[in-house]
């Protein structure tokens, strides 16, 4: 059939018109029936984002509310009847400063071009819980939008799309709904018609797309389209749109096969899918399709929540696939500890667990300990397997997840002169998920036992600079000073040097500045390490905005940065003077550059977190929240990065 491009496209429109009006308006119930059914969604929220109707605010440095009326003419009886602006949808939030927010002044001194450029490059996939929790407080706040031009993009719709790359889908929702006119936004219209495939709920993808299709021609929304068709049982009608789009040009061989194996009634098999969309992900769970083993390259928390409960994937990718979404946040803590209970192993495995922990790690493995630890009724032999497991998990970079799994364990280990061994780990533990009351119970045990127990009190020399970190009463009258008692207890220990000079660099950025003579004794004079940091620009941004939000905040002296990196070396001059705990600025001063600030901090981080991140890089990021407002969440960050250093 020889035809122009534009009369090629015109039978699938009118197919799809003629259709959506046949198809789309029918019930999916059946569907749901026959086996998809929607997942509740409850990830662990911090912040729980309130519904409330977007707020009416006016543009930074504008003089009258975007609100303002119009005086119209007076009418009949002496009323007046004004007229409201448009609300920019873009101001739309669901949490105020005093919920959490970054308050309405937030992109105060930033330009619109620069946030529109970087917001959509945020770190979404950081495991890290405080980068999350700055990221997803940010893009909910009730903000006025940045001064500057724009460069046509949605900041609304940037936003809702960075929420979805997190797999923070009751976010999203929520967003959605205190955002005016979304419904005219097919932007907006496919991020939440994607968020719905995600959750198993076409039902709701389908009716969404009803009112979106005959205004699109896009392949997204054709695809879309057949898929609901076929839901509703009408095959023959998706089998002659797939031939329109095959003689169109459209060339998706997955879409087709899958779209083929539902009319079909057989499962398809699917040889890679290491690109998986939620729209593929939800037609291969009704088709009924074994997800091939490449589908976990995915990088997406959302998809990979979605991996993780379907029943159509193998075991192995379900339990990778749970434990990077729930360490994304993406997936509550519960149902990742559900699905390593239904994991079956050997009796072999049963019979020696920590045996196969010495030498083999993974997600299985955490699932073996886990089951062990739920069986086990000595107290001493559950240390043990929590132990192994909090180990592992520091090992392969998941050792806040593993606490999280395992703390109902962990919570019912009474403390007792048999597990002297266990305290420091419990202690860590336990204060990193905010449990001090147990904590306090297991340090008791250990100042006990160090009267007369000279490991004891070494135990809680290690363990005290940590213990200040995370402000626990228990190291009121420690101080830094005290660190050159620390170092003495640890310097034999394997790369002991790179762990204090994160523990101090942790300290000074906190504004507990380390001795110099402390510092002195970790000079060796070798040579230059190769470090990762960001670019140039980036880092030189970081330090102005910093230097502009402690600036106007009241009472503070400015961060100094005199240096920009060399990047390749650990030959970086950062910050010069810590600020002091930055104080809320009065009503009338906003404090400037604050979102621009904590976006540059999260992207200097990357995807490795304050983890990953160099000392130096680090301190500047901690510097730089602090500088902003962030008290709480540097010191938070703090104490990852030195658990996760196995300080």
């Amino acid at each position: 059939m020889t035809v122009s491009h534009a009369k090629r496209t015109c039978p699938f429109v009118v197919v799809f018109l003629v259709a959506a009006v046949m198809s789309l308006a029918a019930p999916y119930a059946a569907a749901q029936d026959q086996g998809i059914k929607s997942v509740p969604l409850v990830p662990p929220q911090k912040f729980a984002p309130l519904t409330a109707p977007a707020a009416v605010l006016k543009p930074v440095g504008a003089a009258v509310p975007v609100t303002a009326p119009a005086p119209s003419p007076v009418t009949g009886g002496g009323v007046r009847i004004d007229s409201l602006q448009t609300i920019d949808p873009d101001t739309a939030g669901t949490l105020a400063d005093d919920q959490g927010g970054f308050g309405a002044d937030m992109w105060l001194g930033t330009d619109r071009s620069i946030v529109e450029r970087l917001l959509p490059r945020l770190p979404v996939n950081a495991s890290s819980p405080t980068m999350r929790n700055l990221m997803r407080r940010m893009l909910l706040s009730i903000a006025r939008v940045p001064e500057g031009k724009s460069n046509g993009a949605s900041l609304v719709a940037i936003r809702v799309r960075m929420l979805a790359a997190m797999g923070d889908l009751v976010a999203v929702n929520t967003l959605l709904n205190a955002t005016p006119g979304r419904a005219s936004n097919s932007e907006l219209s496919r991020i939440e018609t994607e968020t719905r495939f995600l959750a198993n709920d076409n039902a709701r993808a389908c009716a969404l797309a009803g009112g979106v299709v005959r205004d699109q021609n896009e392949p997204f929304w054709q695809k879309v389209f057949l898929f609901c068709q076929s839901l509703a049982g009408g095959h023959d009608k998706a089998a002659l749109g797939v031939s329109i789009m095959r003689e169109t040009g459209v060339k998706d061989e997955v879409f087709f096969s899958l779209i083929g194996a539902l009319a079909a009634g057989t499962p398809p098999i699917l040889e890679s899918l290491a690109e998986p969309t939620p729209l593929t992900l939800a037609m291969a769970r009704v088709a009924k399709a074994k997800l091939p083993a490449d589908v976990i390259l995915s990088n997406h928390p959302g998809v990979l929540r979605t991996i993780a409960i379907s029943p159509n994937a193998p075991v192995e990718i379900r339990l990778e696939a749970a434990e990077r979404a729930e360490a994304a946040g993406a997936l509550p803590v519960d149902s990742l500890r559900q699905l390593y209970s239904i994991v079956s192993f050997s009796s072999d495995d049963l019979a020696n667990p920590l045996s196969r922990a010495e030498t083999r790690g993974g997600p299985m493995t955490r699932a073996l300990l886990y089951h062990t630890s739920l069986t086990q009724t000595v107290p001493t032999a559950q240390a043990e397997v929590v132990a192994r497991a909090l180990a592992l998990g520091r090992e392969e970079g998941r050792y806040s997840s593993v606490v999280r799994v395992f703390l109902p364990v962990l919570k019912s280990i009474p403390p007792s002169a048999e597990l002297l061994w266990f305290a420091p780990e419990a202690v860590r533990g336990l204060l990193l998920v905010g449990e001090t009351v147990p904590a306090e119970a297991w340090f008791a045990l250990m100042r006990a036992s160090a009267l007369f127990n000279k490991e004891a009190a070494q135990a809680i020399t290690q363990l005290m600079p940590v213990i200040r970190l995370m402000g626990s009463s228990e190291a009121a009258e420690w101080n830094t000073i005290k660190l050159s008692s620390w170092w003495k207890t640890v310097r034999d220990r394997k790369d002991a040097d790179q762990d204090a000079a994160l523990l101090y660099s942790l300290f000074d950025a906190l504004g507990e500045p380390v001795p110099v003579e402390t510092w002195g004794a970790l000079m060796t004079g070798n040579e230059r390490r190769a470090i990762s940091m960001p670019e140039a620009a980036l880092w030189f941004r970081l330090i102005d905005a910093t230097k502009a939000a402690s600036e106007s905040a009241p009472n503070s002296k400015p961060v100094l940065s005199d240096s920009a990196p060399s990047e390749g070396t650990a030959d970086i001059a950062v910050a010069t003077e810590n600020p002091p705990s930055p104080a809320i600025p009065p009503a009338d001063k906003a404090r400037s550059r604050v979102a621009e600030t904590v976006m540059l901090a999260l992207m200097a981080l990357g995807e490795n977190g304050p983890a990953g991140a160099n000392p130096l890089l680090l301190r500047q990021v901690l510097v730089s929240l602090r500088a902003a407002g962030f008290e709480a969440e540097a010191r938070a960050m703090a104490v990852e990065a030195a658990l996760a250093a196995g300080l």
